[in-house]
């Protein structure tokens, strides 16, 4: 602006000329620092939601103060760009409410012995509960881990719903 505004019968000296042009380019550098900074920090987060798939995770879903539990299937963003971790129950949690993170077999072994109750959605037309006390733990031909339970029934760990009351079972 100040280029455009110089009297021509009294040009600006070099130095103040030099000076007026570094400070457009810090401008210009600054804008494009602070854009490349936040493109990087949206690629940080979905490197780090995306890396929570397949983990079993534990956290507050959301403002009612509820703990949520289960295994990461996907991600999706939010309007404000805030990663929401999808569980395999069809619940979400944003990221920044996850409190513990542990492998799908870790979580399910600390189940033995423990009366739960699952939906299993192996047939996804016709899901079937399941409850039953947690005898082993083992995994299925596709690696996928399984809840052995005390009635002869298997139950995938992404169907595991929640630990039962003692007396339910």
């Amino acid at each position: 602006m100040q280029l455009r505004n110089q009297d021509p019968l009294e040009p600006v000296d070099n130095a103040e000329l030099l000076g007026q042009i570094s400070s457009i380019r810090e401008i210009e550098l600054s804008t494009t620092l602070t854009e490349s900074l936040r493109l990087l920090t949206g690629q940080q987060r979905f490197a780090s939601a995306s890396s929570l798939i397949g983990q079993y995770v534990t956290g507050l879903a959301g403002a009612d103060g509820m703990a949520e539990s289960g295994i990461v299937v996907g991600v999706r963003f939010a309007d404000a760009g805030q990663p929401i971790l999808q569980l395999s129950n069809g619940n979400e949690i944003p990221l920044e409410q996850v409190s513990t993170i542990e492998s799908p077999l870790r979580a399910a072994e600390a189940l033995v012995g423990q009366p739960i109750v699952g939906l299993d959605r192996r047939d996804p037309a016709d899901p079937q509960v399941v409850e039953g006390i947690v005898t082993g733990v083992r995994f299925d031909t596709q690696g996928e881990v399984l809840l052995e339970l005390d009635t002869g029934q298997d139950l995938r760990f992404r169907d595991f719903v929640r630990v039962a009351a003692t007396d339910a079972i």
